[in-house]
């Protein structure tokens, strides 16, 4: 387990960060671009209620804002959903502080359900995403990114230390262990594309699921 998937220690951590979160963390690890794309990969619709799980400061919900009726933003962080509430365009949102694990909705609340990032500070992924299955509609739909487990390289040393930190820190997952640890928790319809920032290609696995229904 990585360090930061300690519930407590990953709420520490972005307490720690908020003040310059958003100066940093989107552009780095999730850029406006890469995200556009995997949401491109959904099949949204003007009526869906959609999740997002570890909001965050709410750059996710920026883009997804405009194109649904209705988008909720759940996070761990309280500083972190200040700030998110604060932003221009993000009004309409409900924010709520909560753990991912023990979402507080019913059952088939949300058509889409979407987290950035946020599976990397999951001490139970899979009891996570079986949570985020109960609060998703038959049919429903799901997205994913975390970080990809690459292979070690012998022609790309930096590349190995990125990952060698990235093991100590954060759940990553490949490809296969994703389609063995979604299936689990009870999703269908799986596909996984490998992505990342400029600076990191293949960094960022992005991962969609479907709720049978």
């Amino acid at each position: 387990m990585g360090v930061l998937q300690d519930r407590e220690a990953a709420r520490r951590w972005f307490e720690f960060l908020a003040p310059g979160y958003d100066a940093v963390v989107p552009s780095l690890f999730w850029p406006p671009s890469l995200q556009r794309a995997a949401l491109e990969r959904l099949d949204l619709a003007a009526a869906d209620r959609v999740l997002d799980v570890g909001c965050g400061t709410g750059e996710t919900i920026a883009h997804l804002e405009p194109d649904v009726s209705a988008v909720h933003g759940l996070d761990l962080s309280r500083p972190q959903l200040e700030t998110a509430a604060k932003k221009d365009g993000l009004e309409d949102v409900r924010f709520v502080r909560g753990d991912a694990r023990s979402l507080p909705y019913a059952d088939g609340t949300f058509d889409c359900v979407v987290s950035v990032g946020s599976i990397l500070y999951w001490s139970d992924p899979c009891e996570t995403l079986r949570a985020i299955r109960r609060v998703t509609k038959p049919g429903g739909e799901m997205l994913v990114l975390g970080f990809n487990r690459r292979p070690f390289s012998w022609w790309d040393p930096v590349r190995n230390v990125q990952d060698g930190v990235a093991s100590t820190l954060f759940f990553r997952y490949d490809p296969e262990e994703g389609t063995r640890l979604f299936r689990e928790a009870g999703w269908t319809d799986l596909d996984h594309e490998i992505t990342g920032p400029v600076w990191s290609p293949g960094l960022v696995i992005a991962t969609t699921a479907r709720k049978a229904g």
